[in-house]
C-alpha cells in the first residue's frame, strides 16, 4: 500500500519551510546576533541557503562559466568543507564591494562585518561605527591598516612602537615599507609602563614624518598594557593616527574600558584583534575596527584582491551558536577564572619562596619570579612544563645576548625591556579555560617544580662528589611521576 501524502501533510511542509524562510530573512533584516543561539541543524540550512545565492550553486539552471575563476572545486570533500561557498568576498581592490556571482559569499561578508560590530556593542564598546573581518594574522591586518594611511601622510617615513617583546608587530611595521621608531617601557614598581613623554617629543620633534603612533594593550605581565589614553590625546594634539595592537585584549574588562576611554579623550583611528584568541575559532583570521566609518572604507580599499571567506563563516556560525547571552558568558567567566589563578600562583609562589609581579592592570598575564632556579636552568624548566603538558606557558630568563629583528638589536627579548633581572614564569588565562584546566595546572605546576628542585639538588651533590659537570640532559628525567 502507497503512503499518501494529503493536504494536512502538505500544509505542514509549507509551514515549516515559511518558518525556516521567516527565520533566515529575519537574520538578514536585522543583521544582528540572535538573542538564543541555534542549532548545529539550523547552522547547516542556513550554509546551504547562503551557498544558494552564489551562480556556481543555482538549481533553476546550469551555469556556464566563462571567466577565469567560476567558483569551481576539483575535490568533493574541500568543497564540503567550504559548505560550497568557494569565491571568496569582495572584489578585487576591495574587500567591502559585492560580488554580483557570489551573492551568498557576499551577504557572509556583510553578516560577519555586522556581527563583529555587534558584539564589540554587547562587550561596551557602543562608539564603534565599523568593522571588518579580514583572512589575515593581527600582524597583516597591522601592516593593512598602515598601509592604507600611507597616501594621506605621504611625507611619514617612521612608526613610533611602544617596545613589546612580540614579532609579528615589529614585522607588521616594516612590511608596511616603513620603520620604528622603538620607545622602550620605564619601570613603575612591578610594572613596565608607557613612556608617555618620550612618545610625546618625538612626535613633537618628527611631525608629519611620523606615519601613526602603534601602542599595545594585551602582552605578557610584567609588561602593562599601554596607557593609550594618553597616546590618544598626544595623537589627537598633533593630528597623528593611532593604531592600537589589541590583539587577545576583548578578554579584559579593563582593556574594553580603556579603549572607550582613548576614544573620548582623543584618538584611535582603528584597533586589531585575533578572531581566534577573542572568539575561540581557528586562526586565520582579523578583526579590525574603528570609531568612524570611513577609516574602515579606506583600509578595506588598500586590500590587494579577493580573500577568503573562512574566518568570516567561521565567525558567523560561533555567533549564531551561541546567541547574545551565551557571547558574553566566557568574557565574564574569564574575569572570575583569572582573580583564581592569580591568588592560586600567589599561594603557590609563597610556598616556594618566590613572589607574583604586581601588575594591576594586566589582567591576562601573570608573572612569577623563578629566584630559586639557577640562571642556566631556566630553559630547561620550562621544557620540562612542556613536556608535562603545560603549554603556553614561558620561562623568560634574563640575559645580556642581542637578538636581531629586521636589522634591530634588542637586549634581553622576551623581557620588554634591557633591564636585567633573575628571570621569570608567565601564565595567562585566556578565554574559555575551565575550572579543571586551572586545577590541573597547578596540580602538574606543582608536581614538575618539586621534582626539578630535587634533581637540582642531585646534582650537585653528583658534582661535589665526582668534581664532574653533569650535562642537561642528563641530568634531569622529564618523564612524569
Amino acid at each position: 500500500m502507497k503512503a499518501s501524502f494529503g493536504k494536512k501533510e502538505g500544509e505542514y511542509s509549507r509551514l515549516v519551510s515559511k518558518s525556516s524562510n521567516k527565520l533566515l530573512n529575519s537574520l538578514w533584516e536585522k543583521k544582528q546576533i540572535p538573542e538564543e543561539g541555534w542549532t548545529e541543524h539550523t547552522l547547516d540550512l542556513f550554509l546551504s541557503w547562503l551557498s544558494s545565492h552564489d551562480t556556481n550553486n543555482r538549481v533553476d539552471m546550469i551555469p556556464v562559466g566563462a571567466g577565469e575563476r567560476e567558483g569551481r572545486v576539483l575535490t568533493p570533500l574541500v568543497q564540503r568543507l567550504n559548505s560550497n561557498l568557494t569565491h571568496g568576498i569582495g572584489r578585487s581592490g576591495n574587500l567591502l564591494e559585492i560580488q554580483p556571482k557570489a551573492l551568498g559569499s557576499s551577504m557572509l561578508a556583510c553578516l560577519s562585518n555586522e556581527f563583529a560590530k555587534h558584539a564589540l556593542h554587547l562587550l561596551g564598546l557602543h562608539a564603534v561605527k565599523s568593522c571588518i573581518v579580514v583572512p589575515l594574522c593581527t600582524g597583516m591586518s597591522l601592516s593593512l591598516c598602515m598601509t592604507s594611511w600611507r597616501r594621506r601622510r605621504p611625507k611619514a617615513k617612521y612608526v613610533i612602537w611602544l617596545r613589546i617583546d612580540q614579532k609579528s608587530s615589529l614585522k607588521s611595521i616594516y612590511h608596511a615599507g616603513f620603520e620604528p621608531i622603538i620607545v622602550e617601557p620605564i619601570r613603575d614598581h612591578d610594572a613596565l609602563i608607557t613612556n608617555v613623554e618620550s612618545v610625546n617629543r618625538i612626535v613633537e620633534q618628527r611631525g608629519e614624518e611620523i606615519l601613526c603612533v602603534m601602542t599595545t594593550t594585551s602582552c605578557f605581565a610584567p609588561r602593562s598594557p599601554d596607557n593609550i589614553e594618553a597616546i590618544s590625546a598626544i595623537c589627537a594634539a598633533h593630528d597623528v593616527p593611532h593604531l592600537v595592537n589589541n590583539a587577545y585584549g576583548l578578554q579584559s574588562e579593563e582593556t574594553v574600558r580603556k579603549i572607550a576611554a582613548a576614544h573620548e579623550c582623543g584618538r584611535i583611528d582603528a584597533f586589531v584583534q585575533s578572531l581566534d584568541k577573542n572568539f575561540q575559532v581557528p586562526v586565520g583570521g582579523a578583526l579590525i575596527a574603528a570609531f568612524k566609518q570611513s577609516h574602515i572604507q579606506s583600509i578595506a580599499q588598500a586590500y590587494p584582491g579577493r580573500a577568503s571567506s573562512i574566518p568570516s563563516r567561521d565567525l558567523v556560525l560561533t555567533l549564531l551558536y551561541q546567541g547574545q547571552s551565551a557571547f558574553l558568558e566566557p568574557f565574564s567567566k574569564q574575569k572570575q577564572m583569572f582573580l583564581k589563578m592569580k591568588r592560586k600562583l600567589n599561594s603557590f609562589a609563597e610556598n616556594i619562596g618566590e613572589c607574583v609581579y604586581d601588575v594591576p592592570e594586566n589582567e591576562i598575564s601573570l608573572a612569577m619570579t623563578l629566584s630559586t632556579v639557577p640562571p642556566t636552568k631556566q630553559t630547561l624548566f620550562g621544557s620540562v612544563l612542556f613536556a608535562r603538558g603545560i603549554t603556553g606557558a614561558r620561562v623568560v630568563p634574563s640575559n645580556q645576548t642581542k637578538t636581531t629583528i629586521e636589522g634591530c638589536e634588542f637586549i634581553n627579548f622576551g623581557s620588554h625591556t634591557a633591564e636585567q633581572h633573575g628571570g621569570y614564569l608567565n601564565i595567562a588565562c585566556s578565554i574559555g579555560m575551565t575550572d579543571h584546566e586551572l586545577e590541573e595546572l597547578f596540580t602538574r605546576l606543582t608536581s614538575s617544580y618539586a621534582k626539578f628542585v630535587r634533581q637540582l639538588a642531585k646534582d650537585e651533590d653528583r658534582i661535589g662528589s665526582s668534581g664532574r659537570r653533569i650535562p642537561m640532559n642528563e641530568s634531569f628525567d622529564m618523564e612524569n611521576d
